[in-house]
């Protein structure tokens, strides 16, 4: 069944990509590490300007990236406590100077230009509204992401702290994100609607649409597509997906300062 349920999600997303993706609008280029880089437009990036970064799991090399390599103040959203304690670490080696493995892979961060300074650790949850949230375990202990939607349906659960995006950024004194992502166990939809009616509009939107890994029904791609189509409205143009990960450009997105 599992097998199955993979199969119709990388259905979904082949239909919604050959719908909806216009290519050839941003040249793309690829950070971090295979298990969690993403695709994204580096002009629109550039020192001073401020990502936000939600979901860090024990792989934030994409994060990372974007403090050394631009020069971005960075805000990293994650309230699981795995994911608090690998961030903290990484912290920790960075301003002593030593490496840091990331978790799963026998690879170390690159650090080079790295600035803990501009690099903040948020534990909460991103969600549609102020107050706390219950997130639900994974099935497999092993693993750290945890789901407002309970995509896995377990019984285990956690409550942490929540917060919409215009309190984080308003309690920040952020006017204007360059880059927002969202890899948040299928909060996205609530996280993406609270952000259209709240009139945050990142320059660029990386999302990842957990329910193409696992539909919990054939009407993901009805629920993926509406979020597609809305921000389609909203002024952005999806320029790449690979696989669950959607990468959005805001049309009228200012450059980045070199």
């Amino acid at each position: 069944m599992s097998r199955l349920r993979l199969a119709l999600g990388r259905l979904m997303q082949a239909l919604l990509a050959a719908r909806y993706r216009e290519s050839g609008k941003a040249a793309l280029e690829r950070f971090g590490t295979q298990y969690g880089g993403w695709l994204c437009v580096p002009r629109l990036l550039g020192p001073g300007r401020v990502a936000l970064c939600a979901g860090a799991g024990e792989d934030v090399s994409f994060d990372v990236a974007l403090d050394a390599r631009f020069g971005m103040r960075v805000l990293c959203v994650d309230p699981t406590p795995r994911a608090l304690a690998h961030v903290r670490g990484l912290l920790e080696a960075a301003q002593a100077g030593r490496p840091c493995t990331i978790v799963g892979s026998s690879e170390t961060y690159d650090l080079e230009g790295f600035d803990a300074g501009r690099f903040e650790m948020i534990g909460a949850a991103l969600w549609r509204e102020d107050g706390t949230l219950r997130l639900f375990a994974p099935k497999n202990p092993a693993h750290v992401s945890h789901s407002a939607l309970n995509l896995q349906h377990t019984s285990d659960y956690i409550e942490v702290p929540a917060h919409r995006v215009s309190t984080l950024l308003a309690e920040r004194g952020v006017a204007e994100l360059a880059l927002m992502k969202l890899d948040i166990e299928g909060a996205e939809y609530a996280v993406l609607d609270d952000l259209l009616s709240s009139g945050v509009r990142p320059a660029q939107l990386l999302v990842e649409f957990d329910e193409l890994h696992s539909p919990l029904s054939p009407l993901a791609l009805f629920r993926v597509g509406q979020r597609v189509r809305e921000l389609r409205a909203a002024g952005y143009a999806l320029v790449a997906t690979e696989h669950a990960n959607f990468v959005f450009v805001r049309r009228d997105a200012p450059e980045g300062r070199a």
